[in-house]
């Protein structure tokens, strides 16, 4: 439900620049790396510094710091990189189990990314300028957190994570590519899904991210250097990476991968498989128009063809021109896609104009860039479909989704404490989730949004009040202080 309508996307200095190491594990003194690299004839250095209680970033780290910029895209792109969230929604976007056993892992995680600091010399894109760049930053620049115990993260605790500026303020640039993360989420360890993000940005001009190439070679050692593969060994380093090579050859992403040579002057090889060209941004929009997500998007492209879809959008909008209201547009689209006899174009209906240009390669889409100034609660036709599913929810899920919805639309409004206390409200069942998120969305959607916050704070103070002969009161806020 989360997925509905909202795009994907990976900021493309971190993915190419593969901040966290592809493996699962990491060795005990592994706390700081620092890597040389060619891109063309522009030489760039990455250095990390990691606190030797935590080590360097690794393992699920990859999936936690794609789920961050996501919400933070989700979220508005807000000016000052804030992102407020709860532990369940992180690592739902993240696709990993919300059962209980990550907690800990999410923890660790959040440890790490707040501690790390990355040193990038001539290698990180200002891509509105043009130029190459000298930053330092740790990936997470502050966190604050509520908790039951204190310095612990626990399932109930509300999140504000704050994203450094040269990544907030890189995203809010555009400078992103579509990211598909429901295919990363299939893929079952993390070093796969790290390798998947690298090379789906390698494989990209970062001066002309439209530009897809379909092949990339890149010597055995530097590529090792690549992904923090620590081993001076030709051959564990190909062992690290043959289990992962394996996945992406098997689920698609990859159609071949070669070595050629031998030693350390070894190269490799990787052909990409055609199901992952990224179709054309505007066709991803007009489908988009449609009511279609872009996860469904992309499974249609990969399934019936680029051109076959962009057929059945003419079809569809002609139709629709013509006055015809189905009850879904999305479904009315797939049904004329699968079935194209059963619809004919209504007599004297022209097919409707495509876009002067839908992008001859790179440069000529230059406006192809994915956008992320839409609204990210578009309203749509699948809205009625949405509530009947919340609906059904388990009590915990429905708190869960309630909670998103409404640290979106209060996040700037409600203290952290406040959105802790409304949580805890909701877990003890003084208000109701489904009731309480009607109320507030009618509220707001009216033009009230400050009577909505008042008044929701008057029903706060009486829960609380409430609950005071609890042996547990509302935690207090933690900052966790940067290192």
């Amino acid at each position: 439900m989360a997925d509905k309508g909202i795009k994907r996307f990976d900021e493309l200095n971190i993915a190419r620049l593969s901040l966290i190491s592809v493996q699962e594990r990491i060795p005990a003194n592994y706390r700081d790396w620092s890597v040389e690299l060619e891109d063309g004839d522009r030489r760039y250095r990455v250095t990390c510094q990691a606190l030797p209680e935590y080590g360097v970033p690794h393992g699920i780290d990859t999936d936690i710091s794609a789920a961050l910029v996501n919400l933070y895209i989700d979220q508005g792109s807000p000016a000052d990189g804030a992102v407020t969230c709860t532990p369940y929604q992180l690592l739902q976007m993240a696709g990993l189990d919300t059962s209980g056993r990550y907690y800990t892992s999410l923890d660790e995680s959040l440890k790490r990314l707040t501690t790390t600091t990355y040193f990038i010399s001539e290698g990180w894109r200002d891509h509105p300028r043009g130029r190459w760049t000298n930053v330092n930053f740790r990936y997470i620049d502050r966190i604050e957190f509520t908790s039951g115990q204190a310095e612990k993260l626990d399932a109930s605790s509300v999140l504000r994570i704050t994203l450094p500026q040269e990544i907030s303020r890189s995203v809010r640039a555009g400078y992103i590519k579509s990211l598909d993360l429901s295919f990363m989420q299939t893929l079952k360890r993390p070093p796969t899904r790290a390798l998947y993000r690298l090379l789906d940005a390698q494989r990209r001009d970062p001066e002309n991210p439209d530009a897809v190439a379909m092949a990339y070679q890149v010597g055995l050692m530097e590529w090792a250097e690549a992904c923090k593969i620590v081993t001076d060994r030709p051959s564990m380093a190909q062992r690290t990476l043959d289990a992962a090579h394996e996945e992406l050859i098997e689920k698609g992403f990859l159609k071949n991968v070669e070595y050629l040579g031998r030693g350390k002057k070894k190269m490799l090889q990787y052909t990409f498989g055609e199901a992952f060209i990224p179709p054309d941004p505007a066709l991803l929009q007009e489908l988009a128009d449609l009511g279609v997500t872009q996860t469904r998007a992309l499974q249609l492209v990969r399934e019936h063809g680029e051109q076959t879809v962009d057929d059945a959008v003419v079809r569809c909008k002609a139709i629709l021109a013509a006055g015809y209201k189905p009850r879904s547009k999305p479904a009315f689209f797939v049904d004329v896609l699968k079935n194209p006899g059963k619809y004919q174009l209504p007599e004297g209906v022209a097919e409707p104009q495509k876009p002067a240009v839908k992008g001859q390669g790179g440069k000529a889409r230059g406006s192809g860039q994915p956008s992320l100034f839409e609204a990210p609660l578009r309203a749509s036709e699948e809205e009625a479909d949405t509530e009947a599913v919340l609906l059904s929810l388990p009590r915990e899920k429905q708190v869960e989704e309630v909670m998103r919805t409404l640290t979106f639309l209060l996040r700037n409004d409600l203290k952290l404490q406040e959105l802790d206390l409304l949580r805890l409200t909701l877990d003890e069942g003084l208000e109701d989730p489904l009731e309480i998120k009607a109320w507030a969305i009618k509220g707001i959607s009216s033009g009230q949004k400050s009577a909505v916050v008042r008044d929701l704070r008057a029903r706060l103070s009486l829960n609380e009040q409430a609950m005071k002969d609890q042996p547990a009161p509302p935690a207090k806020a933690t900052t966790r202080p940067a290192r």
